[in-house]
């Protein structure tokens, strides 16, 4: 058998693989941009996740502090910080220049972090009833991480639990 000379050997030529290269490489072009957006948007929702847990963990162990301790008699005379005392004290530490802290717990000598370092830009503690006999506490804790952010609230009355 001989070979014609216009007879070609089966498969692709340089010319074709590359021509098939550049077309695949017009089609990836605009996908890579969202691709980078999806993993963007993975992180922050990862972030996010990360950031509600959290903040469901210090306000759950704020909100059994809270219950667990007798209002004390002169408590509107008190400063926030003063409230759960002997139970617990809680802080929001900032390093200077820092722009967000970390949430602790003080029991007796005891110091328990609640938070990530840099997570927390707001903590507080109000009472917005004051003339019950079991006031009312309400704890609001704000959080951010990177582009995600939280806020985490709850009213509890003090001492319904011992």
């Amino acid at each position: 058998m001989s070979k014609h000379p216009l007879h070609r050997a089966h498969g692709l030529s340089l010319v074709e693989l590359l021509i098939g290269l550049a077309i695949t490489a017009l089609v990836m072009v605009p996908l890579v941009p969202m691709l980078g957006t999806a993993s963007n948007v993975a992180r922050i929702a990862d972030d996010q996740v990360a950031l509600e847990r959290d903040a469901d963990f210090a306000l759950e162990r704020i909100v059994a502090r809270i219950r667990a301790t007798a209002p004390p008699l002169d408590m509107q005379n008190k400063l926030p910080e003063e409230w759960l005392k002997p139970e617990a004290v809680f802080s929001l530490i900032i390093s200077p220049g820092a722009r967000a802290g970390m949430l602790v717990e003080q029991r007796g000598t005891e110091t328990y972090v609640l938070t990530d370092p840099k997570t927390v830009t707001n903590f507080e503690l109000t009472m917005p009833v004051t003339e019950a006999s079991q006031p009312a506490i309400r704890v609001s804790l704000s959080m951010e991480r990177g582009a995600a952010s939280t806020t985490a609230v709850a009213t509890v009355r003090m001492g319904t639990t011992r």
